[in-house]
């Protein structure tokens, strides 16, 4: 006898924890339709964080069925799609989702669930009714009232625009931030040409692409490494966590995405090797090809405006650090640029932030002969 295919419970497939470093994922593309077959170690979907991107293999043979949306937004270990035997083998409701029968999980057909999602119905709506078929999601929909739009807006005319996966990851990350953290700033002016003229004699020994920015990222580094309080963040029970590494991290645009690409040990690498690995990771995000490994992990931020015109910048914090590094042009001279501080006001008052922001001016000029100094 042909073994029922559509009495096999499907596999699910779920939003893997141990590759991202984050409480949530966006969905940012099928690489494989619904429906369509695989085999075991197909790559079905991209996901991303604010910081990277993984793609997603199958474990199974059979038909893969979509759980989610391009573009949605999905909980750490959530269910992500089924790999069913057959393209019609009714799919469980998660039990993260809308709604869950307490006597035992909802059947919904393929071409029901479609037609909830084109819809926009809750799968509650269909609760106790055993297996949902097209038909009966049709049938809720007609007897579903409209919502109230409310009142008309007094400032006229308007259009909603969702933001993008990575903006809206972002934008959680730094309501965190200020929500928690008490900021305060200094600036500096300083001097960019000494900046500038090792970034061209290190590019000509190496032959390699050196920017301002990239000894900036080397001061920075080696400024926290000399005074490690910055190079920590307080914790929730007002422990001061210094960490052992500096790994700094970059913020880079793309489009109208922000990453954070973080240099490992960047207060033990010479400036040809920072530079040839931001040239890498920028690269990368470019693509949006970042790892997890790419982009987590950082101890302390760099984040530079030059040549855009912007004369002055406060940068925000990120979660779990005590500072951040701005950089942007001088209103006055394309010789100098405004270095900016953003620190946790818990971990340094402002002559031990003043002295951070020293400590990084010497190290775009040069190395320092004495680095006794511990705060």
């Amino acid at each position: 006898m042909p073994e029922d295919t559509a009495a096999v419970a499907p596999v699910e497939i779920r939003v893997p924890k141990e590759v991202f470093n984050a409480d949530s994922v966006f969905l940012i593309e099928w690489l494989v339709a619904e429906g369509a077959s695989v085999e075991p170690g197909t790559a079905i979907c991209e996901l991303e964080t604010s910081k990277s991107t993984a793609t997603v293999e199958v474990k199974s043979a059979g038909y893969l069925r979509h759980g989610a949306r391009a573009g949605e937004e999905l909980p750490v270990g959530s269910v992500l799609a089924y790999v069913s035997a057959s393209r019609d083998t009714p799919l469980p409701v998660p039990a993260e989702g809308k709604a869950t029968p307490s006597g035992g999980d909802l059947l919904i057909s393929a071409k029901a669930r479609r037609k909830i999602e084109e819809l926009g119905l809750d799968p509650a709506a269909f609760s106790g009714q055993g297996l949902v078929r097209e038909e009966d999601v049709l049938r809720i929909a007609g007897d579903t009232e409209p919502e109230d739009s409310g009142p008309s807006d007094p400032r006229g005319p308007s259009r909603a625009e969702p933001m993008g996966p990575i903006q809206r990851r972002v934008a959680r990350v730094l309501e965190e931030s200020t929500r928690t953290v008490p900021v305060s700033y200094l600036e500096r002016v300083v001097d960019l040409e000494p900046a500038r003229t090792r970034a061209s004699r290190a590019m000509e020994e190496a032959g390699t692409m050196v920017s301002a920015v990239d000894v900036l990222v080397m001061a920075v580094a080696r400024a926290a490494a000399d005074m490690p309080r910055f190079n920590g963040f307080v914790e929730r029970d007002y422990r001061l966590r210094q960490f052992e590494r500096v790994n700094v991290g970059l913020a880079v645009d793309v489009g109208d995405d922000l990453y954070v690409v973080v240099v490992r040990d960047a207060a033990e690498e010479p400036l040809e090797e920072i530079a040839a690995k931001l040239r890498a990771l920028q690269y990368k995000a470019q693509r949006r090809r970042l790892t997890p490994e790419d982009s987590t992990g950082g101890t302390i931020t760099v984040t530079a405006m030059l040549g855009h015109g912007a004369h002055r910048f406060h940068p925000l914090l990120y979660p779990e650090q005590a500072a951040i590094v701005g950089i942007c042009d001088h209103p006055d001279s394309d010789e100098k640029a405004t270095l900016t501080l953003g620190f946790d006001h818990r971990i340094a008052n402002g002559l031990a932030a003043a002295a951070f922001l020293g400590r990084i001016q010497d190290h775009l000029v040069g190395d320092l002969a004495d680095r006794s100094v511990r705060l």
